[in-house]
């Protein structure tokens, strides 16, 4: 079976090359849609990138003011902690005090060495004012 006649031979082989022509035209057409369908894959995934880094921006920043708003809470906490941690240093003060019990004074007063000497010094100072 022949694709070309007696007389293209004389000439050239013109046809085989019109032939491979309409072939190559094929893969070109072929070649650039897949490169147009991969350039618009390419497209989406970077728009799809971009809306999700800056979803996950927009939770870091909500867990950066989470802990912010932690910290300053728990600096609050710090005082108040500090606070009732002084009373019921006072409270065990004057329980063993009220008791009469040697054995819990000294053991409150070793365990709160600095308390006990700020209240020393303010009897001091309270028995040397002259009021």
């Amino acid at each position: 079976m022949l694709l070309y006649n007696q007389n293209d031979l004389k000439k050239g082989t013109n046809t085989m090359y019109n032939m491979n022509l309409l072939a190559s035209d094929g893969l070109q057409t072929t070649q650039t849609v897949l490169i147009i369908i991969l350039l618009v894959l390419a497209i989406l995934l970077t728009l799809y990138s971009i809306i999700t880094l800056r979803k996950v921006g927009v939770a870091a920043k909500k867990v950066d003011y989470f802990f912010e708003d932690l910290t300053y809470k728990s600096e609050m906490l710090n005082a108040t902690v500090d606070t009732v941690a002084r009373v019921s240093n006072y409270i065990d003060i004057f329980d063993a005090f009220a008791k009469r019990n040697v054995k819990s004074w000294v053991k409150v007063a070793t365990k709160n060495k600095d308390i006990v000497y700020k209240m020393v010094e303010k009897l001091r100072d309270f028995a040397n004012s002259e009021d």
